[in-house]
């Protein structure tokens, strides 16, 4: 299974930040950390909750509590970036970075997950 999408979102995000979209990273940042959480329960045959709750205790239970954790900062962030007052450069910038590392520790963990498999 590929990152691919959240890959694409990552760079979407990082330009967004670039030219001062903060909201636009924010929302971009939390749907690429989103896919590859659900990417991740799809390599692991797991059901994909549609809800954003339902998916962090997917992921929580799945001994990843520190990605849930972000996953749920992230999505009070994006409804505040989409629907409501904004956000700050700040927030956007965190949201990007911790967007990154969870992409990049669940791309990781997929990658294990696949090379045992094929090991098999």
């Amino acid at each position: 299974m590929s990152l691919e999408h959240s890959k694409r979102l990552l760079e979407e995000a990082y330009k967004d930040l670039e030219i001062e979209c903060y909201n636009k990273a924010t929302s971009a940042s939390y749907f690429a950390l989103r896919k590859a959480c659900e990417t991740l329960l799809t390599v692991l045959g797991e059901k994909v909750p549609r809800r954003d709750d339902k998916l962090a205790n997917a992921i929580k239970n799945k001994g990843l509590e520190h990605i849930a954790k972000n996953l749920i900062t992230m999505y009070v962030y994006r409804k505040a970036a989409d629907y409501g007052e904004g956000v700050s450069r700040e927030v956007a910038i965190e949201c990007y970075r911790l967007a990154r590392e969870g992409v990049g520790e669940v791309e990781s963990l997929i990658r294990s997950l696949v090379g045992d498999a094929e090991k098999r």
